[in-house]
């Protein structure tokens, strides 16, 4: 299973996780998948300021 942005918050004995989505492990095409995150990464690369940064992050998380 793979989670899509979101956070988790750990007390005693809970932990508590949201999440923005969620994809089924066998839902995920490994080739696509690696294809994406090596495209997300060069585009991390590129990009120039602070809101950029952040949207090429987030893509590089969700692997597109």
């Amino acid at each position: 299973m793979a989670l899509i942005g979101g956070f988790a918050r750990v007390g005693i004995n809970k932990i508590t996780i949201l999440v923005n989505d969620v994809e089924k492990g066998s839902d995920i095409n490994p080739q696509e998948a690696q294809q994406a995150f090596e495209i997300a990464e060069v585009n991390l690369r590129k990009v120039e300021g602070n809101r950029l940064t952040i949207e090429a992050n987030l893509a590089l998380r969700r692997g597109w």
